[in-house]
């Protein structure tokens, strides 16, 4: 048997040591720790009832709602009315009460055939401004902290009533319903629908008149609408799929409807060496070599699209469209 050299020897016993130390397990070597992916947080309390593609598809409807809203409450109250910005999310009961203001309008409706009860909230900033608009006024009344009458809750069901109305328009290709208001509360504390950790589906959006603006709310409980939830989301795919090829092109024009892009007039050009131009002075004229006559050339993002002639409206320049720029 070969004998160990005395370094051979060292390194033994200090291996048997580290082993020892170790509680009698050898020496690991060491790992990289690969990179972990990044953590969302979930919360077991509340679990996600509503996917995404149903708040999606949800958002939607309500867009359609708002546009129609829109229409039925100008001319109910007479004055210009925007429903705008729809939004669907999911979240407690307890979280969609403690948002309403106190006191409040809170009016709970069923829909039939759907089992169960909602709420429509009416955010007093908006609410009474439309009765002031109802009963003759301006539009311009300001909530002020205090209860609503009895006289004007009789006033806003006609606006309650209207929204219900466009909300079961923007329902009627997923299930046909019959809203009807089954009472109104100004307190809060008073509408218990379901538990306060029940799961609801809440549906926002902003009213304005004039100057004044508040939001409508919808709140849904989680065991009225899942029966729906499937048929929202076979509408969304049926949708996309019956969308005829040019639909979509209709829809980016709307929305770049409001784009505003730059015009520019030009009404002669010229070319002149550097130096003159280094020489140009207050004062001076500088012939663009065009009749007098002749039409102005109007460049929509420096393309020339139209001609027009010069002249005054007011006190202001402008341009009289008299045609289109040949080619086009």
């Amino acid at each position: 048997m070969a004998e160990l050299q005395p370094d051979e020897a060292a390194a033994l016993r200090a291996a048997l040591r580290a082993e020892a130390a170790a509680g009698g397990r050898a020496p690991r070597a060491a790992v990289r720790a690969e990179p972990r992916a990044p953590v969302r947080r979930y919360d077991f309390r509340v679990p996600d009832k509503f996917p995404k593609d149903v708040l999606r598809q949800v958002t939607h409807l309500h867009d359609g709602m708002n546009r129609a809203l829109t229409t039925a409450l100008s001319a109910q109250l007479r004055a210009t009315v925007r429903v705008e910005d729809a939004v669907a999310e999911q979240r407690t009961y307890q979280e969609f009460v403690r948002e309403a203001p106190d006191p409040a309008i809170l009016a709970a409706f069923s829909a039939e055939p759907l089992v169960g009860s909602a709420l429509l909230d009416v955010d007093p900033a908006i609410a009474f401004p439309m009765i002031d608009r109802l009963l003759g006024g301006a539009g311009e009344g300001l909530a002020m902290g205090r209860p609503v009458t009895e006289i004007e809750l009789t006033v806003i069901a006609r606006v309650l009533t209207a929204v219900l109305e466009a909300w079961r328009e923007a329902w009627v290709h997923i299930v046909p319903m019959r809203p009807r208001i089954l009472g109104v509360e100004t307190n809060p504390l008073f509408t218990q629908l379901v538990g306060p950790t029940e799961i609801v589906l809440a549906v926002s959006m902003v009213c304005g008149l004039g100057r004044q603006e508040g939001r409508l709310r919808l709140c849904f409980p989680h065991a009225m609408v899942e029966p729906l939830m499937e048929r929202v989301v076979a509408r969304q795919w049926a949708t996309r799929a019956a969308e005829p090829p040019g639909s979509r092109r209709e829809d980016i024009r709307r929305e770049l409807q409001d784009v505003e892009v730059p015009v520019s007039v030009e009404i002669g050009r010229a070319r002149l060496p550097l130096g003159a131009v280094l020489a140009l002075r207050p004062g001076d004229l500088l012939p663009l070599g065009v009749p007098v006559a002749a039409p102005a050339r109007l460049r929509i993002r420096g393309q020339p699209k139209f001609r027009g002639r010069v002249g005054r409206r007011g006190r202001h320049l402008a341009v009289q469209i008299i045609g289109f720029e040949e080619g086009d």
